[in-house]
C-alpha cells in the first residue's frame, strides 16, 4: 500500500469540526451579565471572533480590563455554564463525519485546540467523534500552554509525528501560525470563523472551502 502524503494530521475543534458558536456565544453572553457592569451585551455575530482565542484574552478585551481576579471569575463562570450546557449547543459542520472517515485510515488524526481538554472530550463524545482521534490536546484550568504552538509541538512529541508528513487543519490565523512554527504543512478552512483574508495573511498553505474539499487535500 502507497504510503500517504501525510500520514499524520492535526485538528482544531471550534470552526473546523464543530459549529461552536452558540455555545461559545451564549457563555460569553452569560459571563457579561454578570461581570458587565450593565454594558451592551453584544450580539452571537458580534461574537464570532472570540471562537478560537484563548479564554483570558477573550475576557480581558471584552470586560476592558487588565485585573487579573476578574478575568479568572469570569474564566470560571464561562467555563461552569459551558461544560453544563454550552459544549451540546454545539452542532458539527455538515461533511465533517464524512471527511473523518474517509482520511482517517492510514493517518494518525489528533486534535488540538484553544478549549480545555475535558470541554473538547465531551465535545466529541457527544456527537460520537471521539473514535476518530488518537489523541485529544488542550488547555487546562490554569490556560496553560497559552500558546497553541506549544499545544502542537507536544502532540507531535507525544505521537512521534514527523513534520515533513504532518498537517495541521484549523479556521484561524491561530492554527496556521501554529502549524508553521513547527514545520506542518497547513490548511486553512473558510467554512468556520476565519476569513480567507485572515489565512491569507497567515500564509497558509492551502485554503478549502469545505470538509469534502479538505478530503481531497489530504489524500492526494
Amino acid at each position: 500500500m502507497t504510503r500517504p502524503k501525510f500520514d499524520s494530521v492535526l485538528f482544531d475543534l471550534d470552526g473546523t469540526l464543530t459549529n461552536s458558536l452558540p455555545g461559545i456565544a451564549r457563555s460569553i453572553q452569560h459571563v457579561l451579565r454578570i461581570l458587565g457592569a450593565g454594558a451592551a451585551i453584544p450580539s452571537e455575530h458580534d461574537l464570532r471572533w472570540c471562537v478560537g482565542p484563548p479564554l483570558r484574552d477573550l475576557f480581558q478585551r471584552l470586560l476592558i480590563t487588565t485585573d487579573q481576579s476578574v478575568i479568572e471569575q469570569a474564566v470560571k463562570l464561562y467555563i461552569e455554564r459551558y461544560e453544563r450546557i454550552g459544549f451540546r449547543e454545539s452542532r458539527v459542520f455538515p461533511g465533517v463525519p464524512e471527511m473523518l472517515a474517509a482520511v482517517a485510515p492510514n493517518r494518525r488524526l489528533i486534535l488540538v485546540t484553544s478549549k480545555l481538554t475535558e470541554s473538547a472530550e465531551k465535545v466529541l463524545a457527544e456527537f460520537s467523534l471521539r473514535k476518530y482521534f488518537e489523541g485529544v490536546y488542550g488547555t487546562d484550568h490554569h490556560g496553560k500552554p497559552s500558546d497553541k504552538s506549544e499545544l502542537v509541538q507536544t502532540a507531535l512529541k507525544n505521537h512521534q509525528c514527523q513534520p515533513a508528513t504532518t498537517a495541521i487543519v484549523g479556521d484561524r490565523h491561530h492554527d496556521i501560525t501554529a502549524g508553521k512554527t513547527n514545520g506542518l504543512y497547513t490548511i486553512g478552512v473558510t467554512y468556520g470563523y476565519g476569513t480567507p483574508e485572515e489565512l491569507t495573511t497567515a500564509n497558509a498553505n492551502q485554503i478549502c472551502t469545505t470538509p469534502s474539499e479538505v478530503t481531497t487535500a489530504l489524500r492526494s
